[in-house]
């Protein structure tokens, strides 16, 4: 038989309605290009393409992914590029082909694979079917490790145990789940490992025998009862076997639920009706009874687990299900593709929201490997399911406390968490939440956030890394706080405003320097001290005593002229302003306003700076003045070299716009048909009401304010301009 007949053979056995032309087609593309290619087993390398494909079928997914399958190495190992594969098989199978494509592992114990796990975790989030392909893909790659180096099977063992076999188990894909950790245990623990299977061989007939009379006797009793349903035994997996064993201290013998049975009914209400008829006839095992179905894990499985003491008085965990339950429970997530229901997986599944909950923890853990962590870790613990007060579930790992409830919920609610009431009664946020605990958080507006205890309270990897970086941003708010007051301070010794030193060269300098690149970093390096505030004093100082040495006039003759309140002079310069009682002195506009003529304006007499001149109502001149009224000094627009326009003053604004393409170009061009000469732009992005707005800070050169109005009165009329105002 050969490649394509065991692909139809596969195809028929299931059912599956799918495109069998565009399957064709992809597998002889497939095999035309690995043409040459062989396996480390010296085998075909087609086969390991056709054996994921295979496995793809078993979990009867659609015609695209099992397309993808087929293709998944050929982008990385062949000269194929994704644009033949997009043009030859569509868009969905190129994206899926791409998604696989970029999740190639790298040696195991590297920063760089940490961050290639991190984006084939986000990659699940968007596309699901790309990490089914990725984990069928590791599948078989496992079945076959033996033709790999010793140092290859342990590192990509030990990766499949941490990433792979936990995702499988998050996606409810259990037989996947299952036979991933049984080859990685083969391969990390191979003495344990043939320990576990010769003890499990050595009785295993016996076994064989034990269960097949039991299922016999159940079949019986539920034939008495008239309930239909099918009954099969299941055994206890190696990895399963190993935890119990080497991680819990328990002997073989002692591993009561090593034999179970399954039973699959045909409705929920016949589930209850079957544990009704097993414990009437079998004695129950005292804590040992689950409903899954009533309470389903956060992976969507579903079943009702109890153990009872069987013939020879030997323990036997009996499952119950429905067939859809059982077909969830073995192929999880990937059910949803089954051609039986044509459904697709949907935003209101449960899985979707631990899904949801990646793009959140992906912004907040500080590294690959916390990420990782956060996603992985908690999902294979032993679990409690937890209510809130309106009855929805979560389920949380063992040894949760009310805190991680908090932020399983939202991380505001574990932000301002201040308290916390367990079924009506208070308790303490260290509290050991248990099954069926319905638990109500007390927030407050004014809470500040977590604080460091927390870290030893919690015991999810989540509510670790977003309180980890609360507290980080504490931290950081603070330096920034303490950065901009001490520097603040500094400046107001020289007479200078912080908003005038903000703009200085001497700042942006030293941020293009030290790659800083907002304000805010800015003050973060001062209170953080790595920006050292005396040198940047230092050179602010040197500079404006050069600015003042070039003027003839010194703070002392101003402050005495300005007392003098001499109006028998007054003061021409080539600012285009008169300065009462003082002539050739240092004048600057202030960036903060940016006074033109025609406002109101004022002037304050620095100590190094000479004279800043601004509009009365900025809020930085007011302040100045009420701090030290006598620096205050009476100025006015020179009408004689208004009317000449000789004078060009720098001049901001800003326009407010509904963002869309080519508004910035359109405004560029208003401003260059107005013969206006543009300085700088800078830009933020703004999110109102849903809808993304950008803010555009312009900055031009004019010579009088009604050339900045005629500006605004166009500006106006332009498609998607809110507003236009003044800074």
């Amino acid at each position: 038989m050969n490649y394509w007949e065991e692909i139809v053979k596969e195809i028929e056995k299931k059912h599956l309605k799918v495109d069998m032309e565009k399957i064709k087609l992809a597998f002889y593309f497939a095999e035309e290009c690995h043409e040459g290619q062989y396996r480390k087993s010296g085998e075909d390398y087609i086969m390991h393409p056709v054996e994921v494909v295979k496995i793809l079928i078993d979990m009867k997914m659609d015609t695209d992914t099992i397309v993808a399958g087929i293709l998944h190495d050929i982008v990385e190992d062949t000269l194929i590029t994704l644009a033949d594969i997009k043009y030859n098989f569509g868009d969905t199978v190129a994206a899926l082909v791409d998604g696989v494509t970029k999740l190639k592992t790298l040696p195991n114990g590297t920063k760089k694979q940490d961050e290639n796990i991190r984006k084939m975790i986000l990659a699940m989030a968007q596309n699901l079917r790309v990490i089914i392909i990725k984990l069928a893909d590791r599948l078989h790659n496992m079945r076959t490790m033996k033709y790999m180096k010793p140092e290859k099977q342990i590192s990509i063992s030990q990766e499949t145990l941490d990433i792979y076999a936990p995702l499988a188990h998050r996606l409810g894909i259990a037989k996947i789940k299952w036979e991933l950790e049984d080859l990685a245990l083969r391969y990390l623990k191979p003495k344990e490992y043939a320990y576990i299977k010769s003890l499990i061989d050595a009785k295993k007939d016996e076994r064989r025998e034990y269960i097949e009379s039991f299922i016999k006797q159940i079949v019986a009793l539920l034939h008495e009862t008239g309930i239909k349903g099918s009954v099969k035994g299941r055994f206890k997996h190696f990895y399963s076997i190993y935890k119990k064993m080497y991680e819990k201290g328990k002997e073989f013998d002692d591993i009561y639920d090593l034999m179970g049975v399954r039973i699959i009914v045909d409705t929920e209400g016949e589930c209850y009706n079957t544990l009704g008829v097993i414990h009437s006839h079998f004695r129950p095992v005292p804590g040992r009874f689950k409903d899954y179905i009533a309470v389903p894990k956060s992976n969507n499985y579903q079943s009702i687990h109890t153990t009872i003491v069987g013939p020879q008085g030997k323990f036997i965990e009996i499952q119950i299900r429905t067939e859809e339950m059982d077909k969830v429970a073995e192929e999880g997530i990937a059910a949803h593709w089954s051609y039986k229901e044509h459904t697709k997986v949907t935003k209101s599944d449960q899985v979707y929201g631990w899904l949801r909950n990646i793009l959140e923890l992906q912004n907040e853990a500080e590294s690959a490997q916390e990420f990782i962590d956060s996603v992985t870790k908690d999902i294979m613990n032993e679990t409690v399911f937890v209510f809130s007060p309106k009855g929805d579930i979560t389920e949380l790992p063992h040894g949760s406390t009310p805190i991680d409830f908090a932020f399983a919920i939202h991380t505001q609610i574990g932000c301002k968490c201040v308290g916390a009431k367990v079924n009506g009664k208070i308790v303490t946020l260290d509290y050991k939440l248990q099954n069926g605990d319905r638990v109500e958080i007390i927030t407050s507006k004014n809470s500040k956030g977590p604080n460091k205890d927390w870290l030893d309270i919690v015991v999810t990897h989540g509510a670790k890394s977003k309180i980890k970086k609360l507290l980080k941003d504490q931290v950081k708010d603070e330096l920034i706080k303490s950065g901009r007051e001490n520097l603040e301070r500094e400046v107001s010794k020289m007479g200078i405003t912080l908003k005038e030193v903000e703009e200085d060269p001497i700042i942006k300098k030293h941020m293009e320097k030290n790659n800083i690149t907002s304000l805010d970093e800015f003050y973060y390096h001062v209170g953080e001290k790595r920006s050292k505030i005396d040198i940047i004093i230092d050179k602010l100082r040197t500079k404006i005593e050069n600015e003042r040495a070039s003027s003839n006039i010194t703070i002392e003759d101003l402050m005495e002229k300005k007392k003098e309140q001499s109006k028998t002079e007054t003061g021409k310069n080539d600012y285009g302003v008169i300065i009462d009682g003082v002539s050739n002195t240092l004048v600057r506009f202030a960036r903060c306003c940016t006074p033109l003529p025609g406002d109101n304006i004022g002037g304050f007499v620095t100590k190094l700076t000479g004279i800043t001149i601004h509009r009365r109502d900025c809020k930085n001149f007011q302040s100045m003045v009420a701090r030290d009224p006598s620096r205050e000094i009476e100025v006015h627009w020179d009408k004689d070299t208004a009317e000449k326009k000789q004078n060009k003053y720098k001049f901001t604004f800003n326009v407010l716009v509904y963002d869309r393409p080519n508004i910035l170009m359109e405004l560029v061009n208003m401003i260059a048909n107005h013969k206006i000469y543009l300085a700088s732009i800078n830009s933020n992005e703004i999110n109102k009401d849903g809808k993304k707005l950008m803010n555009f800070q312009i900055t031009i050169e004019i010579s009088e304010k009604n050339e900045y109005k005629y500006l605004l009165n166009n500006m106006l009329r332009l498609k998607d301009v809110i507003s236009v105002d003044r800074t």
